[in-house]
């Protein structure tokens, strides 16, 4: 019951007894009307002073009551104390929930929370501390730790208590509510993990990842970045603008920071993703080349929120690059130095032949001419051969320039049987020697091909020549066949022996590839080279029976308009 009812109440019951001993008075010496009626009034207001005090305490007690029932149903723990800590008050939920009554929790003692069953062990020192500085200085209460419940399991709690005061500003008692916040700290652990997850798998990436702003300034670099830069975002923290330009000044090669902060700029204007290749500055000073790129990320509304970007390190893949077309010019100069030698190498294995003709013909002449009767006569046939023979050697070079220069100008119309005569006497001599028969197969009115006619002929020489000398070792009969024909629209010649054969028909037409202990590997390359500036084909093959058949075709007035008549 408060003061003020407590006053009305004991004011009735004293109105009260004046107003029955002015009626005992009257009684006894006789009442007025006035006395009457004065002691009426006391005893009625009395009366009605003893029934509203008595009202107003119900009221209040009812009050409390439903306040008390309005905190117990409160999810919450609600509790109160006094001035130094003791409890006075804790909520049926609090013993409910960890099992402990208040006697259990008081009193507290001389240090608070003398029981030390009521939090966490290891949240102990830390809740009494900031306890006892809000008991000493008067301040709000606010602190997690863990209470143990009745099965023995810890959960998380948050504690807020404030403090009531008097009159004269002393503290009189402490309110405290405590709010289970054991959800929420696991859900803010899972998702701790998983951010730091999250940054484990980031860092991990090999790559250096970035993060900008909508308006381009720098926000995040991974952990890989700030090695390999040597700049964090600490670093950059002092400038409130422009870090985009005081990072790419940093980090990015002075030659290439136009271009990427026109990139960038033109990416956040446009919010379009962007991609390009820069000079990146290491740690060590050390400029290497990466390749970024970067995209946006944009919120429900499309507004752009953040730029996510990685730099992907390309140096090894651009020196390899360079390397590359260090190389290609280097084979470009090799394949030029190449081409000449192999010109060097045919115009010496073509001219061989005719000078070698010279000097056998210039000995006979010798010969007929410091006889005892000099042959005049046959003297001069001889020196006619050497003139024939340096004008061939003459139009050997000639035509091997021509044939490298893919030049077309000499090509006449010409009968193939004139050219393989021709061919076969100036073999005569070496079939004779290495006790070769020729056998010709030429087929009756073959058609004229358009071609160069010196160099058809040292097409048929070198096979002549390759035949006999294949020959050699050869202790059966020797023989050389050639055969002629017509084929569709080609003539088709083949020359074949009965040597030991090719084994890789297809190799011995590279260049210095030889199965000669004194050859240049050339004679084959030059055939083939000649034979398809013509149009045709030249190929090899060995039969079961050991017979080496060289076959090439030239086609029949393969151009009239390149014919020269």
């Amino acid at each position: 019951m408060t003061g003020a009812a407590r006053f009305v109440e004991s004011f009735g019951f004293a109105l009260s007894g004046c107003g029955i001993g002015l009626v005992l008075a009257g009684l006894a010496h006789g009442l007025n009307g006035l006395s009457a009626a004065a002691a009426v009034c006391c005893l009625v207001i009395g009366i009605g002073g003893i029934w509203s005090g008595r009202r107003r305490a119900m009221m209040r007690a009812g009050k409390a009551e439903q306040a008390l029932r309005i905190i117990e149903s409160m999810p919450a723990l609600a509790w109160s104390t006094d001035a130094s800590g003791k409890f006075l008050y804790m909520s049926r939920r609090i013993r409910t929930l960890t099992g402990l009554s208040k006697t259990d929790l008081s009193p507290l003692g001389r240090d608070m929370f003398g029981v030390r069953n009521v939090v966490h062990p290891d949240d102990y020192d830390r809740l009494v501390a900031a306890w006892q500085h809000s008991l000493a200085t008067g301040d709000h209460y606010v602190l997690e730790h863990r209470i143990p419940m009745a099965d023995g399991a810890y959960r998380w709690f948050r504690n807020f208590a404030s403090a009531e005061r008097d009159q004269d500003g002393r503290i009189a008692a402490w309110y405290g509510t405590t709010i289970d916040v054991d959800d929420e700290k696991t859900a803010e652990a899972a998702l701790l993990e998983r951010e730091q997850q999250l940054s484990r798998l980031v860092d991990s990436v090999p790559g250096l990842i970035w993060s900008l702003a909508p308006d381009g300034e720098p926000t995040y670099f991974n952990k890989r970045m700030v090695q390999f830069t040597g700049l964090s975002i600490d670093q950059l923290s002092h400038l409130d603008a422009g870090r985009l330009a005081a990072t790419i000044k940093i980090i990015v090669h002075p030659h290439d920071a136009v271009v990427v902060t026109d990139a960038v700029r033109s990416a956040i204007a446009t919010g379009e993703p962007f991609s390009l290749k820069h000079r990146l500055r290491r740690s060590d000073g050390v400029h290497r080349w990466v390749e970024a790129r970067a995209a946006p990320m944009r919120n429900a509304e499309g507004i752009v929120v953040q730029w996510y970007g990685i730099c992907l390190d390309i140096e090894d893949q651009v020196q390899a690059q360079d390397e590359l077309r260090r190389t290609r010019d280097t084979l470009g100069r090799a394949s030029q130095a190449a081409s000449l030698a192999e010109l060097s190498a045919s115009i010496a294995h073509e001219v061989n032949q005719p000078l070698a003709a010279i000097v056998a013909n210039s000995h006979a002449c010798q010969r007929w001419l410091t006889a005892d009767a000099p042959n005049v006569e046959r003297a001069q046939m001889i020196v006619t051969r050497i003139i024939r023979d340096a004008n061939a050697a003459a139009d050997v070079v000639s035509r091997i320039r021509a044939l490298f220069k893919q030049s077309t100008q000499e090509k006449r119309r010409t009968t193939l049987g004139e050219i393989i005569a021709e061919a076969r006497d100036l073999m005569i001599d070496a079939a004779t020697q290495s006790r070769v028969s020729f056998t010709m197969q030429i087929e009756a009115d073959l058609p004229a091909v358009a071609c160069d006619r010196i160099q058809i002929q040292q097409v048929f020489i070198n096979l002549m020549r390759n035949a006999i000398e294949a020959m050699e070792g050869v202790e059966a009969a020797k023989s050389l066949t050639i055969r002629a024909r017509r084929s569709g629209g080609s003539v088709r010649i083949e020359i074949s022996d009965r040597g030991p054969g090719v084994e890789s028909p297809e190799r011995v037409f590279e260049p210095f590839v030889t199965t000669k202990t004194d050859g240049m590997g050339m004679g084959l390359a030059i055939c083939r080279s000649i034979v398809e500036t013509h149009g045709g084909r030249l190929w090899a093959e060995t039969s079961p029976s050991g017979e080496t058949t060289f076959t090439f075709t030239l086609p029949v007035a393969a151009d009239e308009a390149a014919v020269a008549v």
